[in-house]
């Protein structure tokens, strides 16, 4: 080798490692790479122009050149593998970075590099695999962990994603992207406060990181800081005015706050700027169906959502598809849209968001519930409850008679399915006689069951980020109705208060209004089909019952379930159709054994060492107890 040639490479990798890359593109002229045609040094020009971001076809350019110079030169597979990645050509890529690990099967940055290929295509355990490599090769590289912490997220392994970005944080304190990317997973943990505090030291770090600045302001919308999110959302766009991510977001904001013209305008600043931006389409959509107006808009706006996600069946194309079903329902038929507007403020009245609630069952049932990893709380459709008259009494409230057709002269019933119903009680009916009389049975005898009290907000999140898990960013709003909603319980005799509501007097007045409202509108309800008005009355039919229950102070959960596998307990005749949400393992505050219970001291003690053995001090139940009511 020339000592001329061996002083370009030497330069040429000190300039790489100073990050001064366009000294090192004025260093590797086409002329002096001509005049040498040496593999490193094309491997260097084509490094350079890769860290300048925006020369992927010059990175691909030299890179071929320095493999054609030395095919045996594994550098070139390597920096021709990164341009073939950044142009999205991924399969190329993984094939470039397979023949540099078989040339240097030792060179970490080619296994951490083919992880970013393989986490791009959505192979993410390829991708950790990888990574794993590049780590062992290579214990302090900063960037694998960063990126094996981003795959980590994407599967929604959050806590094994945190030990990495804990692991970046230990290598370069002042580091600013390891935290924001932190931040983002205890996000999606749903440690908002943790996620917040994350952000603020980005932002520290680095004052103008519109990311973090728009990551934190979606940590401040899911807390319901809606204001202060748009104060985050507006710096982002002041630090990066084409960021077409913050625009959506804070259009999510100002839905939130009921503000649906703002959203609207924002969702349409987003699409200008990336027109094909799928998720602003579904959320602009929604603010036009939530608004009440443009119906057209509304369902053109989820076709098009759908139109540009062909590839996916997840829980946004299946609301996609059910709201367009319900938009074309109201638009054939008038009446049945003030009806539902009625509804839904029937529902706003009856919400009930914060607290715990209880839910009485069988010991067995609990004990799969605690001790089975992957067992999940689940729910009946409303025809399968225990109790037959189940959401009958608002029909009787309407008028029975208006739910039987006439076809071709024969009197028959069109079926309308039914919300998927959870049945709980109030957090202070945890020990009762009569709930143990009912619904705290084992094998069908009195008070052998369970009541397990559950964190109420928890568990709706716990649903929420089931159903949306691998959805990393943030960018689509949900309106599904997965909710917890007050029974109202209906006195016959009472001729002024039809409707009382336990633990929410102050608003009995307003909803009896609305029932005789809305008792009126479907009274006037004259077509022969009313298939389609029974579904949206399903909508509440569960929410009422005899004031002979009211004692109970009964909570609801009630879920269309659209987006939701339906499964079928074909044992039961006939089979039994439900829905599985949630693990509640760490959802529940409380475990109450009946007063029956067979060696309850034996049953409180396999509970409790059990979350000693799995969970923190924060999953475990607070109390486990042990009910001595004179049952007899």
């Amino acid at each position: 080798m020339s000592k001329e040639l061996s002083n370009l490479q030497k330069q040429a990798e000190k300039l790489f490692e100073l990050e001064k890359f366009d000294e090192l593109i004025n260093l590797l002229s086409d002329e002096v790479l001509e005049k040498h045609k040496n593999a490193e040094l094309y491997a260097w020009r084509a490094r350079g122009s890769y860290r300048l971001d925006s020369e992927s076809e010059k990175t691909l350019e030299y890179a071929e050149k320095a493999i054609q110079a030395n095919s045996g030169y594994f550098m070139g597979y390597l920096v021709r593998g990164n341009g073939y990645n950044d142009k999205g050509e991924y399969d190329k890529a993984i094939s470039d970075y397979d023949k540099a690990i078989e040339l240097k099967p030792d060179h970490a940055d080619a296994f951490n590099n083919r992880g970013n290929s393989w986490r791009n295509k959505g192979e993410y355990e390829k991708a950790i695999s990888d990574y794993k490599k590049a780590i062992e090769l290579k214990p302090d590289y900063l960037a694998a962990f960063i990126t094996r912490g981003i795959s980590w997220k994407n599967k929604g392994e959050y806590d094994k994603a945190i030990s990495d970005y804990n692991k970046a944080i230990e290598l370069k304190p002042d580091y600013a992207v390891s935290f924001n990317n932190r931040g983002n997973s205890w996000d999606l943990k749903g440690e908002y406060d943790k996620a917040i505090s994350d952000y603020d030291k980005a932002i520290e770090l680095k004052p103008d990181y519109a990311a973090a600045f728009n990551n934190r302001g979606n940590s401040w919308n899911n807390k319901g800081e809606y204001d202060k999110a748009i104060i985050d959302f507006d710096k982002a766009i002041e630090l990066k005015p084409d960021y077409a991510f913050a625009f959506n977001n804070r259009g999510n904001s100002w839905k939130n706050k009921g503000e649906y013209d703002k959203a609207i305008i924002d969702y349409e600043k987003a699409i200008i700027l990336k027109p094909d931006f799928a998720d602003a389409y579904y959320n602009r959509g929604n603010s036009h169906r939530l608004k009440g107006k443009d119906i057209e808009k509304a369902k053109s706006d989820f076709k098009r959502y759908i139109s540009l996600t062909p590839e996916k069946e997840n829980i946004w194309t299946k609301r996609a598809k059910e709201f367009i079903a319900e938009l074309e329902e109201k638009l054939k038929d008038h009446e049945v849209s003030e009806i539902s507007e009625i509804t839904d403020k029937i529902k706003k009245l009856l919400l009930i968001e914060k607290g715990c609630i209880t839910h009485y069952t069988s010991l067995s049932t609990v004990k799969i519930l605690i001790f089975d990893k992957e067992s999940k709380f689940r729910i009946s459709e409303g025809s399968f409850l225990n109790d037959t008259s189940e959401g009958t009494e608002l029909f009787i409230f309407l008028g029975n008679q208006l739910f039987t057709r006439n076809l071709d002269g024969l009197l028959a019933e069109t079926f309308a399915p039914k919300p998927f119903i959870g049945s709980f009680v109030s957090e202070d009916k945890h020990d009762d006689l009569n709930m143990w009389r009912f619904y705290g049975k084992e094998a069908n005898e009195e008070a052998k069951g369970c009541a397990i009290t559950i964190r109420m907000s928890e568990f709706v999140d716990g649903i929420n980020d089931s159903l949306k898990k691998g959805n990393s960013e943030k960018s689509l709003t949900d309106s599904d109705d997965i909710n917890f909603y007050r029974v109202a319980y209906w006195n016959h005799d009472k001729k002024n208060i039809h409707f009382h509501i336990p633990n929410a007097e102050g608003k009995e007045e307003e909803l009896n209004q609305l029932m005789e409202e809305l008792k009126s509108k479907v009274t006037g309800y004259l077509k022969e089909d009313k298939s389609v008005l029974e579904k949206y009355l399903n909508a509440i039919a569960f929410l009422f019952k005899s004031d002979a229950y009211k004692n109970e102070n009964e909570i609801r959960l009630v879920i269309k379930g659209v987006e939701f596998e339906k499964k079928f307990d074909e044992k039961a005749t006939p089979p039994k159709v439900y829905i599985e949400l949630v693990n509640i393992r760490g959802l529940i505050e409380q475990i109450t054994l009946g007063p029956k219970v067979d060696k309850p001291d034996e049953w409180a003690s396999a509970f409790h060492f059990q979350y000693d053995n799995e969970y923190n001090v924060n999953k475990k139940p607070k109390k486990i107890l042990i009910s001595r009511l004179p049952y007899k």
